[in-house]
């Protein structure tokens, strides 16, 4: 259930706003954290580092090498388009990352565990950010968090909708209509809906990526997650969560399947049959190039739609607390940031090959 929860309410809406956003990577964007950016620059010329769930891949400098690591085909290959000189991109999962073990000089985790549905997802992402940490390496890692300056949100899961119209236009923003009596971090909190995360299974955690995508395609129309409790009002409430993109889109049952195809299309045509046949794909590529355009066109228009995507929303603290739960990382330093918790750990030297060495 809770690879489910994450594939309808992250991946699958990442691969959508993909197609959409206007790719800006110079340093004076709004979109890069300047904190982000200034620690990859720190980094010793030379050295490796691993940015987990790098999505555009927006952090690079000349003097190192990033190796960007995402799940969305489709925000990778935006960027493959540009320059990338000093980047290298691998489609794979925050939860088992293809690098052998003490690889890395630094790591970036921006804005990754707060989309992981549960505890034991999260520490396993960062168990595996660790793995591939050199001892004395550092990790920088950024999540939402539950205390915002202007309230707090009403529960630590929830689905929080995220609107086309911010999507820059001919390198601006439209222009929104002013709210004399709300912030906009005010109506993110007020808009966001509580969810209940259902319990972990066995298997969510599997050592094989290409196994864990199989299994994606498997659970094509999953069952979703519950509201919480915590609804203020019961008789207003909803009986099922909103979808995750708007019901007149295409279905988005393969678009994690037309990601890979534009990354590799004979791997995504052999994907593809896992759920289709020959014929229907065919059928369905054609369609969803016609439909993919006239959506485009009127979706600029339009401007009026809202995608919910899933967080947990770190309380303050907490973020610590899962670092104490790993022995060889230690914090540090933390922030708050933006309505982000900022925390960078180090990786310690293993005890025992200190004894062995004195």
């Amino acid at each position: 259930m809770s690879l489910a929860l994450e594939n309808e309410y992250v991946h699958s809406v990442y691969s959508r706003l993909a197609t959409y956003q206007k790719k800006d990577h110079r340093p004076s964007s709004p979109r890069v954290w300047p904190r982000v950016r200034k620690f990859v620059e720190s980094q010793a010329p030379g050295s490796i580092v691993i940015d987990v769930g790098c999505g555009e891949a927006k952090y690079v400098s000349s003097m190192v090498v990033v190796l960007g690591v995402d799940t969305c085909a489709d925000a990778l290959m935006g960027r493959c388009r540009s320059d990338s000189e000093g980047l290298d991109l691998l489609l794979a999962d925050a939860l088992a990352l293809p690098f052998r073990d003490n690889t890395a000089d630094a790591v970036l985790n921006v804005s990754v565990l707060h989309h992981m549905s549960t505890a034991q997802r999260r520490k396993a992402a960062l168990e595996e950010c660790c793995r591939c940490l050199r001892p004395g390496g550092q990790m920088l890692m950024y999540v939402w968090a539950f205390e915002q300056p202007n309230g707090t949100f009403p529960s630590q899961d929830l689905l929080v909708p995220w609107n086309l119209s911010e999507i820059p236009l001919n390198g601006r923003l439209p222009q929104i209509k002013f709210h004399k009596n709300s912030t906009k971090e005010q109506r993110v909190i007020q808009t966001s809906i509580p969810i209940t995360v259902p319990d972990e299974e066995p298997s969510a955690c599997s050592s094989s990526w290409f196994g864990s995508l199989i299994t994606k395609f498997q659970s094509m129309r999953p069952s979703l997650p519950l509201f919480s409790s915590t609804q203020s009002s019961p008789e207003s409430a909803p009986r099922t969560p909103p979808p995750a993109a708007p019901r007149f889109l295409p279905n988005a049952k393969h678009s994690l399947v037309s990601g890979v195809k534009r990354w590799s299309p004979m791997l995504g045509r052999r994907l593809a049959t896992l759920l289709i046949s020959v014929e229907e794909q065919l059928a369905e590529e054609v369609t969803q190039k016609i439909l993919h355009e006239a959506l485009t066109e009127t979706m600029a228009t339009l401007r009026e739609v809202n995608f919910y995507r899933f967080y947990h929303v770190f309380r303050k603290g907490e973020l610590e607390n899962l670092v104490s739960s790993i022995p060889s990382l230690v914090v540090i330093r933390s922030s708050f940031e933006h309505g982000n918790w900022c925390v960078v750990v180090e990786k310690q030297p293993n005890t025992v090959t200190q004894i062995l060495k004195a």
